[in-house]
């Protein structure tokens, strides 16, 4: 079921997808405050599977309708529709929409580009970061985000942890997401045995599933079983808690990226790792460091082939920009920013 919050002069504009796609409309019109519709009225339709906000019908100032989409996403996990027509790029509400990670966002004016778009927003993906960037201000006539080009395909990067719980599921998949971000064809594979990736997709249902495949915001992840095609830009491989069997699958990637701790009996099990892949070239991400430390720890392993580094907490899991300039840093013997 699609709820749509409609003036009253865009009444009908979602009226095709019945015909055209199956779906049951559940249409509220006139003016809403979204905030307190959130907060107050939400809770008896949290069965909808999308919610379409025209902006006509609001009356709530951006920052209030900043702070209601962020509510709802906190709450509910319908997927939200934006119906702007008409608005253009550089609009500030549109850009702080899309920092907000609304992507679905419907800008037509003609009836037949609206239909498309729509359409579009309604598909198993709906529309990714790249459809929505188109939103994003301009500085002196120049896009604000940049393009890249990818200089190899099949860049294989190992993802692995000096112990469970430090981080190496959620580096994983903001890295596969960064990537998505900047266009890249990329997939995530859980080559470890903790099943997190069928537990994930049953708590986000926007995660579709495809054969031996999920797919979700422009990331294609696949369990330990599945055989895929290597037809990517990037390939992660979570590799979970390092052992010394899994040495040889970190052998065989360009990239190796080991996720660890910092306190100082963790520290320890840091330099036991690094013995297990002594030789290798590897990324050393450190979470939860005191800025006192930093120094400390980057005199005690940076060197030519091991680099440092300390990500911010990133509580989701969908992140791509958190910590988008080490991945930049990390990445940077294949990716050209032009």
């Amino acid at each position: 079921m699609l709820l749509y919050l409609s003036s009253n002069q865009n009444i009908g504009i979602f009226d095709f997808i019945a015909k055209e796609q199956g779906i049951l409309i559940k249409k509220l019109s006139g003016e809403f405050n979204l905030k307190q519709f959130v907060l107050r009225d939400m809770r008896n339709l949290s069965h909808c599977t999308y919610i379409a906000i025209d902006l006509r019908a609001l009356k709530d100032t951006e920052d209030e309708l900043i702070e209601a989409i962020t509510a709802f996403k906190s709450m509910y996990d319908s997927r939200i529709i934006i119906y702007a027509e008409g608005f253009k790029q550089g609009n500030f509400l549109l850009e702080k929409l899309v920092e907000n990670d609304i992507y679905n966002i419907v800008t037509a004016i003609s009836i037949d580009k609206i239909q498309s778009e729509i359409l579009k927003c309604l598909s198993s993906e709906g529309m990714n970061r790249q459809d929505a960037m188109r939103f994003r201000n301009e500085i002196s006539g120049e896009e604000l985000i940049n393009k890249y080009t990818f200089i190899c395909e099949n860049i294989q990067i190992a993802v692995f942890g000096v112990a469970s719980k430090v981080g190496t599921t959620t580096t994983a998949i903001n890295l596969a997401n960064y990537l998505a971000f900047i266009g890249a064809k990329v997939c995530y594979v859980e080559a470890n045995k903790n099943n997190h990736l069928d537990e994930i997709a049953s708590f986000y249902k926007s995660m579709v599933r495809n054969d031996d495949s999920y797919k979700y915001m422009g990331v294609t992840y696949y369990n330990t079983s599945a055989q895929f095609s290597r037809d990517y830009h990037c390939i992660i491989y979570d590799i979970g808690e390092l052992t010394k069997e899994k040495r040889s699958i970190l052998r065989s990637c360009n990239i190796n990226i080991l996720c660890g701790t910092s306190k100082p009996y963790e520290i320890s099990t840091v330099k036991d790792m690094l013995g297990i892949i002594e030789g290798l070239p590897v990324n050393i991400f450190l979470s939860f460091v005191p800025e006192n430390s930093k120094l400390i720890l980057k005199n005690m392993f940076d060197s030519k082939s091991k680099k440092v580094y300390f990500p911010n907490y990133t509580p989701d899991l969908f992140d791509s920009k958190n910590n988008e300039n080490i991945y930049k840093e990390t990445l940077k013997d294949y990716i050209n920013e032009n």
